[in-house]
């Protein structure tokens, strides 16, 4: 089962500026700070008006050429872009019952497992280690709140990050 897809270029292109104006939309509910400075709104709404500005220059290419972009999607396309989508969709999806933390461990074993890491006792670690990092750097240095588990609140019990500087310094 294939099919093939005309005017990829534009399709992509259009798609580039859905999702822009949906980051400048959704960016519009961000609070602004009491000074003159920059909001967080400011860098993703940079971001997003680049990438419509790129977009509507792509746009305009194809439509001034006569030239179209043809792509064959075949299943294997298809799986290879589906099953990391559905991956995400299921780690954001449960992330309410799991909470970040262990979420984050499951998903990235599982993710890894499917990327062709065998060896729980390579994945484990790692996932881990990048889950306690991300954990710390957003909720010690960032002030970020994560989602807690309404299973198992494992968060609660990691101790604060200065009092593991402390121990260690």
């Amino acid at each position: 089962m294939s099919f093939e897809l005309r005017h990829s270029d534009t399709v992509a292109a259009i798609l580039l500026l859905a999702l822009a104006v949906g980051v400048f939309v959704a960016s519009g509910d961000f609070r602004s700070g009491p000074t003159d400075a920059p909001g967080p709104a400011f860098f993703p709404r940079l971001i997003a008006t680049s990438i419509a500005l790129l977009a509507i220059v792509q746009i305009a290419q194809r439509t001034a050429g006569k030239r179209t972009s043809t792509h064959r999607v075949t299943r294997e396309n298809v799986r290879r872009v589906g099953i990391p989508l559905a991956f995400v969709a299921l780690y954001v999806a449960t992330m309410p019952i799991f909470g970040f933390l262990v979420g984050t461990i499951v998903f990235l074993i599982s993710f890894m497992w499917y990327s062709g890491v065998d060896s729980v006792r390579t994945s484990g670690p790692i996932a881990l280690g990048i889950s306690l990092l991300l954990f710390y750097v957003f909720v010690s240095f960032l002030h970020v709140p994560l989602p807690e588990s309404s299973v198992l609140p494992i968060s609660r019990l990691l101790p604060d990050l200065p009092l593991i500087l402390g121990v260690f310094g």
